[in-house]
C-alpha cells in the first residue's frame, strides 16, 4: 500500500511527464488516504491548478466538479478554501470563454 507521500510524489512525476490521468489519480489517492482531512487540501489545490493544462473543456468540468465535492468534504481553513474556489472558478470559465458565440 501506497502511503499519502509516495502517491503525491507519484502525482508530481506524472505532471513531469504530462500523463494527466495519473496525476489526477495519485492525487485523488493522497486525499481518500488522508479521509479528506482539511490537511489535504493543498493537493485539491495543485490539481485544480494542474488541471488548467487541460486542453478539453469535459475534462476541466470533470475535474472542478471533483474538486467542488472533495472542497465540501474537507472544510479547511476560510483562506486555502477561497483559493480553491477561485482556481475552480477559473476553470468552469474557460469553457464558457472557448464557447461559440
Amino acid at each position: 500500500m501506497e502511503t499519502v507521500d509516495e502517491y503525491v510524489k507519484l502525482a508530481e512525476v506524472a505532471q513531469e511527464d504530462g500523463a494527466h490521468v495519473a496525476v489526477f489519480t495519485h492525487y485523488r489517492d493522497a486525499i481518500e488516504g488522508m479521509g479528506y482531512s482539511p490537511n489535504a487540501a493543498p493537493y485539491l489545490l495543485a490539481a485544480i491548478r494542474y488541471a488548467g493544462r487541460l486542453k478539453k473543456d469535459r475534462d476541466s468540468k470533470a475535474i472542478a466538479d471533483w474538486g467542488l465535492r472533495s472542497l465540501e468534504r474537507m472544510k479547511p481553513d476560510a483562506s486555502l478554501e477561497s483559493t480553491i474556489n477561485q482556481e475552480i472558478a477559473k476553470l468552469r470559465n474557460r469553457g464558457k470563454e472557448n464557447a461559440p458565440s
